[in-house]
């Protein structure tokens, strides 16, 4: 089916042209923490070796993406009509991931970050280009913990931004979108167990500025049938930020 007026419930699907075998699935999405801003990002050295930007999050268990868009209702003297007038858009993210002997989540979400004055010493989790485009390299006064493990939310790191890759791949392992979350904070950590609990789980929401869409093109526009199906086009290098082991 590809019009309304073609519609056959008995010979055809609904929604024609999609491709048996390909799905997406968390299997296939990867989470990767950043800096602030894509801007931040010299397009030049993103994706390079030791240059990469964006640091992989692991063993996560579950994350959710929230939107919402507010409008303003009015009534009008005279008449049972309404109008809409729109308003702002909200989005938050919540990620909950176990804890291992390794990077905690709140030190994976900063893991591009660098503070080398003591007395609070922060040192990245890996090579990136992330710190050094940021506008305000702020010297860190309250520890958030130290090494791997960072708890104390109270610490003034998260009084600044960071940002999230979200990279979607279809089960061909072919690249179907990425987005990137802007000036993200850690309002809420949450850390628990039970006496019956075999693991230790961590917790965050986050709130963004903004989801900046990356374009790629590796998925088609869908019309009706296979014969309307674009080929998958490759990637142009450089037409997406890298992060390790991508």
């Amino acid at each position: 089916m590809s019009t309304l007026s073609s519609w056959a419930p008995y010979d055809s699907y609904v929604q024609g042209g999609l491709r048996d075998g390909r799905y997406l699935s968390a299997t296939f999405t990867l989470l990767a923490a950043g800096p602030p801003r894509l801007s931040s990002v010299s397009p030049d050295l993103a994706g390079d070796s030791g240059n990469e930007f964006a640091w992989p999050i692991g063993v996560v268990q579950n994350f959710n993406l929230s939107q919402n868009r507010q409008f303003a209702r009015f009534w009008e003297v005279g008449s049972e009509r309404s109008y809409f007038i729109s308003s702002r858009t909200v989005g938050q993210l919540g990620l909950t991931r176990v804890m291992y002997h390794g990077p905690s989540l709140l030190r994976s979400l900063y893991a591009f970050y660098t503070d080398v004055f003591p007395a609070t010493v922060i040192e990245p989790i890996f090579e990136n280009t992330g710190y050094a485009g940021l506008a305000n390299k702020h010297d860190v006064i309250i520890p958030p913990g130290y090494r791997n493990v960072f708890l104390n939310l109270a610490s003034d790191l998260f009084s600044q931004p960071m940002g999230l890759l979200m990279y979607f791949r279809d089960s061909n392992v072919a690249t179907v979108s990425a987005g990137y979350l802007e000036q993200c904070y850690v309002p809420t950590h949450n850390l628990g167990t039970d006496a019956q609990g075999v693991v230790i789980q961590e917790s965050v929401q986050l709130q963004y500025e903004r989801l900046q869409p990356i374009d790629v093109e590796a998925v088609a526009l869908i019309k009706g049938g296979l014969e309307d199906l674009i080929p998958d086009v490759p990637l142009p290098s450089g037409s997406i930020p890298l992060v390790p082991g991508i």
